[in-house]
């Protein structure tokens, strides 16, 4: 992959535009971004388009080495997910221009190589305001993560899933016997950010599933905040039915089970709640098939 950057009159459109979101995103918070929070901007500011070249993760992860050959990292908290939609719009329309600035002069995509290399130069311009870093401080920018990886989920991350008008998002709690346990979140993020009123109206019911989705990049992992969890049981409960085995008692209405505890019996308003009664209930969801439910909700269309 080019590392070489796009040509000038390409770098001076993108170095107006990004200044524009980072003042449009001074506007909203009442303070200039740190360079973490730009560059938090500009992974998920990359298209969906043929200009871009499919080896970039989504988001993409830039990461910086500033002056001392030391690699960047910002001791403030993030505001990013404070942002309204239109910073993001605003930075991925910037990103789209330069894309297929790059292809119409190269015949070929844009790559991370090539993304990182602009963005590098856009910052050398001190056109962009940041809080914690000047114009002359970065001395190398990288996109990390492009390509195949493998992906082993951890309790605390935040998984995106696609639906019709955005994505789902999800925060993983445990793996165990009984499969992936998530917690799903109320309405849709646009782009699969992990937006604050999304993330802030946790379901309370956890959904057992397995990863397969995760495995071939369908749901992606967006984030990680294990502050997320305590909107859910640790160990979450899988249902039985009345007479499920022979031999054992799981009570008149039905009984609950973690992966590593005794039969809970329940009554018969959490039978209903789960969904036991009716029948709709199902102790672990294939990822595919959970995802096709979460689309039929009326807010995922």
């Amino acid at each position: 992959m080019s590392d070489v950057p796009p040509p000038a009159e390409a770098l001076d459109e993108l170095a107006a535009g990004f200044a524009e979101v980072a003042a449009r995103f001074t506007e909203e918070l009442g303070g200039a971004p740190t360079l973490a929070e730009f560059l938090e901007v500009l992974g998920w500011a990359i298209p969906s388009t043929d200009a871009v070249d499919g080896a970039f993760t989504r988001p993409a992860k830039l990461v910086a080495t500033v002056k001392g050959a030391k690699r960047y990292a910002s001791d403030r908290p993030s505001r990013v997910s404070e942002l309204n939609d239109g910073v993001f719009e605003d930075a991925r329309a910037h990103v789209g221009v330069l894309a297929d600035r790059v292809r119409a002069a190269g015949g070929a995509p844009l790559t991370p190589g090539q993304f990182a290399a602009a963005v590098l130069e856009v910052l050398r311009t001190g056109r962009v305001g940041l809080a914690d870093v000047g114009a002359d401080e970065v001395r190398k920018l990288v996109v990390e993560g492009t390509g195949k990886r493998t992906v082993k989920l951890t309790p605390g991350d935040v998984l995106a899933i696609p639906v019709p008008g955005g994505y789902r998002l999800a925060v993983v709690i445990t793996r165990n016997r009984f499969g992936t346990a998530i917690g799903l979140f109320e309405g849709v993020s646009r782009d699969g950010r992990p937006v604050a009123d999304v993330l802030g109206a946790p379901r309370r019911l956890p959904v057992y599933t397995e990863e397969s989705l995760v495995k071939n990049g369908t749901w992606k992992v967006v984030d990680h905040d294990e502050g997320l969890l305590g909107s859910f049981p640790a160990d979450p409960e899988v249902y039985h039915e009345p007479n499920a085995w022979p031999g054992v008692d799981t009570g008149e209405h039905g009984a609950a089970e973690t992966a590593d505890g005794p039969l809970r019996m329940i009554d018969e308003a959490e039978a209903r709640e789960v969904g036991l009664l009716d029948g709709t209930y199902r102790q672990t969801r294939p990822a595919a098939y959970l995802q096709k439910l979460l689309g039929e909700e009326p807010d995922a269309r």
